[in-house]
């Protein structure tokens, strides 16, 4: 496997109380409900697809970073630019980052979970190759330099991008990440240990989640705020289908009859009173070269399963088809 050093499972059940639980189904009651937790491994596959960018250096100590890459709201602008800014040794805000045009190198899309790491190795790609051409340029090793105020700093030497780029033209490098040979060496997965606590109504078979907490290794979280972002929101996302989310179809017409958002029923944030995602970071060399790993899909991933057997320690009731209903649940709910 492309990780399999760090401990997941055992730092999220210490934050959840696993250790104090009652396995016992059916044991724990708060009135006329029955409480139960439940917990799920995860696991998503890692890709690495091709992903083309080109990071330009300016003479006025600027970068920018072009790839028809896009963004839809995943943080695709912040995490190029992070990461041009750090291979570079410039701050975010010298950082332009230039996406959604076809006339830019060919990039991934936003999905499968292999955008930032694709899109972002391929970045990291060419400031290698504009740290090496600048290493040339000053004498010194790539890894010596440092990029600051306009300048390239290599020890005690000082010198600003403008004497380095005496005719005023950029410095232009291409990147091309993609599937390499250590993907077919090891399995490329992020992978993930979900907890959930729940709470079935005696009386009507009513399913409340209580809490959710994740606990996943991701790589290197290029960037903690947007990564446990779609965690949180994955998890969301895994508590609807579930518990709710189901297509019914009219055997006579062969039509859904509940084909909107009012009958179609997907969870929202108060659905979920405690939710939280965590990161056991490890970054993974194997993966790609800036060492992330896939996390779009990943906190989907086991934590449906999670809710699922809580509410089987909760009320004995073993559902194997999702979602989780009132009547899959009645017959078999203990005496109150």
């Amino acid at each position: 496997h492309s990780t399999a050093k760090v401990p997941i499972a055992s730092p999220g059940a210490r934050r959840f109380g696993w250790p104090d639980r009652i396995p016992d189904p059916g044991s724990v009651r708060d009135g006329e409900w029955l409480i139960g937790i439940g917990m799920a491994a995860a696991l998503r596959g890692n890709f690495t697809v091709n992903a083309e960018a080109r990071v330009s250096v300016l003479p006025d100590g600027r970068a920018v970073v072009e790839t028809d890459m896009t963004d839809i709201g995943t943080g695709t602008y912040t995490i190029l630019a992070q990461v041009a800014g750090e291979m570079l040794g410039l701050p975010i805000d010298r950082v332009e980052v230039r996406l959604g045009d076809s006339d830019l190198p060919a990039s991934a899309g936003s999905g499968g979970s292999y955008g930032a790491g694709s899109a972002g190795s391929a970045v990291a790609l060419a400031c290698e190759d504009i740290l090496a051409e600048l290493g040339r340029r000053m004498n010194a090793a790539p890894d010596e330099l440092r990029l600051r105020d306009g300048c390239v700093h290599a020890g005690a030497r000082t010198v600003s991008l403008a004497d380095l780029l005496r005719d005023g033209e950029p410095i232009v490098a291409h990147g091309k990440a993609g599937p390499g040979k250590e993907s077919q060496r090891t399995s490329q997965a992020s992978h993930g240990a979900q907890f959930a606590e729940v709470a079935v109504n005696a009386v009507t078979g009513e399913v409340r989640v209580r809490r959710l907490l994740g606990v996943f290794d991701i790589g290197r979280v290029l960037n903690a705020k947007t990564a446990r972002s779609q965690l949180i929101g994955g998890m969301a996302w895994a508590l609807a289908y579930a518990l709710t989310e189901d297509g019914i179809v009219d055997p006579r017409t062969g039509r859904f009859v509940n084909p909107d958002f009012g009958e179609y029923h997907v969870a929202v944030n108060a659905d979920v009173p405690a939710i939280e995602a965590f990161f056991v970071e490890e970054i993974d060399d194997s993966a790609n070269p800036v060492g992330a790993k896939g996390v779009g899909e990943l906190g989907i991933a086991g934590a449906g399963a999670a809710i699922v057997n809580a509410v089987y320690n909760a009320t004995g009731v073993r559902v194997r088809d999702m979602p989780v209903t009132v009547d899959k649940l009645l017959p078999g709910l203990p005496p109150i």
